[in-house]
């Protein structure tokens, strides 16, 4: 999955179309990495994010602040638990992971869109 490509408006749609994918798999025992590309602090810099994901779980590297990556992500306080850097999806539809993903990579990882881009940024997972 690659974005953008023009098969997606935004990275919410393609990682939601991703992730809706991956659950329809027979089995997914392997983790899989979104990685998304957004400004550096320079105009011409790039700056890189990723989380991995197996199935409901998601790893971002460091521990985050759940209550503010469930308000970003607009999702119940219980879609996201853990700790130690490692955590559980709850009953969350493809498009409520997704918005967890979104917000995990703006809100804790500082992915910020290039200024062409509008709010959007670059976004990309090989499987």
């Amino acid at each position: 999955m690659e974005h953008p490509t023009g098969k997606f408006a935004t990275a919410v749609e393609a990682m939601t179309d991703a992730i809706q994918r991956l659950r329809m798999l027979p089995e997914w025992n392997n983790w899989i990495t979104f990685c998304a590309q957004g400004a550096g602090l320079r105009e011409d810099s790039f700056y890189f994010g990723e989380i991995r994901m197996c199935r409901d779980t998601i790893d971002p590297g460091t521990p985050i602040d759940i209550q503010l990556i469930t308000e970003g992500a607009q999702t119940q306080a219980s879609s996201l638990a853990g700790h130690d850097g490692v955590y559980q999806l709850s009953d969350t539809t493809p498009l409520e992971a997704a918005r967890i993903l979104d917000s995990i990579f703006r809100h804790h990882l500082n992915i910020r869109p290039f200024a062409q881009e509008g709010n959007d940024y670059a976004i990309g997972a090989e499987w």
